[in-house]
């Protein structure tokens, strides 16, 4: 038991600071990764720690009761839309790395089982985070960007882009009493998340820091946080500060290309006149747009594809003609949930979400932080312009840390009662 919790806290740490890297150790060949391998490890180690919540929650009148409905839902959907899939010949694999949207929140039960064991779990795992983030966070910048070597069969980079700056400024803002000791962490993860130049982290930030302070009413930590991101911005523009940006970017890290590059994509001329690159930038933007209105069309081009999609495997890329990229998800979680399942698949992806949303309402009040309703509302804001609930470098940590955060909700819940003891055999696990 005590194992488990420790490779809860090394899967999260590892997926949002290598993030694609991370995913990618196993078997690649075989389709064998390390988040997928721990799920059934543990399914298969702790079935009844997992089966006994879900199952005697549809039973029984639980805080956790919303959510086993619509994750069963989800899953009974996403079966169906796997085999609809195979049935219209499509690739197998694909379909199966398709259905894992539907099967990736069993991570949130384990992350409640996992805060449950420990209630120190999730503030233990975000100082972790933050260190390891921070550091390695820092020599990507500075070098690891530009080592070329690729995982053995794959042209995915060895070295991974970090992504778990945002978090750890919520994390630390929500969980540190007293900021004056970790205020060189939450500095030097605003650092790393300015110099990777992720939009869809800004953005997602800024909403989780809404909904943070709504809660909690504190702008004393608010007015903190804003002040470390904004303070490095503005010492960078009276300093002209430059460094060349990431190979995964372009341009430079200097305050005037990150105006220009968040501006971009809504006023192009204008961020022109802060970044040389800014067309590049808008152009990042525009690529999905295009392949957004045209899942739009297709989907709209009979009731029935708009009602059900085209079923996992349906290679998306051809709409656009995009077939040169490795890439099955339009970055837009509503329009992965449309193309694929239709108006049905995005109104259970939605009502799954709102019934974490009440798990997690649920655990703020009690636990008097609301570190898992702003994580939730930033990572569903970055879902809309990134792949992060079809990718396992975005879906496993998230699932995992917000079940920390709602193991509150759970704590003084009777876990095995006569209702679960009869839908699974007695046994040891």
């Amino acid at each position: 038991m005590r194992a488990w919790p420790r490779i809860v806290a090394f899967l999260v740490v590892g997926y949002l600071t290598m993030t694609r890297s991370f995913a990618y150790i196993g078997i690649p060949p075989l389709k064998l990764f390390i988040g997928e391998v721990a799920i059934g490890a543990f399914l298969l180690t702790r079935p009844r720690d997992i089966f006994d919540r879900w199952f005697t929650s549809l039973a029984e009148p639980s805080p956790l009761t919303p959510f086993a409905f619509a994750f069963t839902c989800s899953m009974a959907y996403g079966i169906f839309e796997l085999i609809h899939g195979i049935a219209l010949d499509r690739s197998p694999v694909l379909a199966i790395e398709g259905f894992a949207f539907h099967y990736y929140p069993l991570c949130f039960l384990i992350g409640i089982w996992a805060g449950t064991q420990d209630p120190t779990l999730l503030r233990r795992v975000i100082r972790a985070l933050a260190w390891v983030n921070g550091i390695y966070g820092l020599l990507y910048i500075a070098f690891l960007n530009t080592i070329p070597l690729a995982i053995p069969g794959t042209d995915v980079r060895l070295i991974g882009q970090p992504a778990g700056s945002a978090l750890v400024v919520i994390g630390l803002l929500s969980l540190e009493p007293q900021l004056s000791r970790v205020w060189h962490l939450i500095l030097v993860n605003a650092a790393v998340m300015l110099g990777v130049q992720v939009r869809a982290e800004f953005l997602g930030l800024l909403v989780g820091l809404l909904v943070w302070v709504l809660f909690t009413r504190q702008f004393g930590r608010l007015f903190a946080g804003v002040a470390a991101v904004s303070t490095l911005l503005i010492v960078g523009y009276v300093s002209d500060f430059s460094i060349p940006a990431p190979s995964t970017r372009v341009g430079q890290i200097s305050t005037r290309d990150t105006i220009g590059r968040v501006i971009a994509p809504i006023a192009p001329d204008l961020a022109e006149e802060y970044s040389g690159t800014a067309k590049t930038a808008a152009g990042t933007a525009e690529w999905r747009i295009v392949w957004w209105n045209a899942i739009w069309d297709h989907g709209n081009e009979s009731t029935e594809l708009a009602m059900f999609g085209e079923g996992y495997g349906y290679p998306l890329g051809d709409l656009v003609g995009y077939r040169e990229r490795d890439i099955r998800t339009p970055h837009n979680v509503f329009f992965y949930a449309f193309a694929y399942g239709g108006w049905m698949g995005v109104v259970l992806f939605f009502l799954l979400q709102g019934s974490v949303a009440k798990v997690l309402w649920d655990a703020a009040k009690i636990s008097g932080t609301p570190v898992g309703l702003a994580t939730w509302a930033m990572f569903l804001c970055g879902a809309f312009f990134s792949n992060a609930f079809e990718a396992p470098f975005g879906a496993i940590p998230f699932y995992l840390l917000i079940g920390m955060a709602a193991a509150p909700a759970m704590r003084r819940i009777e876990y095995a009662s006569p209702v679960s003891a009869q839908l699974l055999p007695a046994a040891r696990w």
